[in-house]
C-alpha cells in the first residue's frame, strides 16, 4: 500500500466518523427537540387545567354564595313570620283573657268580655 492508499484510508475512516458524529448530533438535537415541545405541551395542558380549576372554584364560590343568600332570605322570613304569629297568637290570647278589648267587642254590658265569648 502506498501512501495515498494510506492516507485516503485515513480520510475514509475519518470521514465516516464525522458522519457517525454528525448522525449522533443530529439525533441528540431532534431528542432535545421533542423533550422541549413535549415540555411546552405539558406546560400549556397544566395552564389550562389550572385555568379550568380557577374557573370551577370560582363557580364554586358564586353557586355557594347564592344559595347562603337563598337560606338566609328564607330563615330571616321564617323568622318574621315567627314574629308575626307569636304577636298575633299574643293578641288572640289578650282578648280570650278580657285584655285589650276594644269598646265596640265589649259590649253594652261593659264586663270586660265580648259579648258570647266563654272562658
Amino acid at each position: 500500500m502506498n501512501t495515498d492508499q494510506v492516507k485516503g484510508t485515513i480520510d475514509d475512516v475519518a470521514g465516516r466518523g464525522q458522519q457517525v458524529k454528525g448522525k449522533a448530533e443530529k439525533a441528540w438535537g431532534t431528542a432535545k427537540d421533542a423533550v422541549r415541545e413535549g415540555h411546552e405541551q405539558v406546560k400549556d395542558k397544566a395552564g389550562k387545567a389550572w385555568d379550568n380549576t380557577k374557573d370551577a372554584l370560582r363557580d364554586g364560590k358564586e353557586e355557594v354564595k347564592g344559595q347562603a343568600k337563598k337560606a338566609w332570605e328564607i330563615a330571616d322570613d321564617a323568622t318574621r313570620d315567627g314574629k308575626e304569629e307569636a304577636r298575633r297568637r299574643h293578641q288572640m290570647q289578650q282578648m280570650n283573657d278580657g285584655g285589650d278589648l276594644d269598646p265596640v267587642e265589649q259590649g253594652a254590658s261593659g264586663s270586660g268580655r265580648a259579648q258570647g265569648s266563654q272562658r
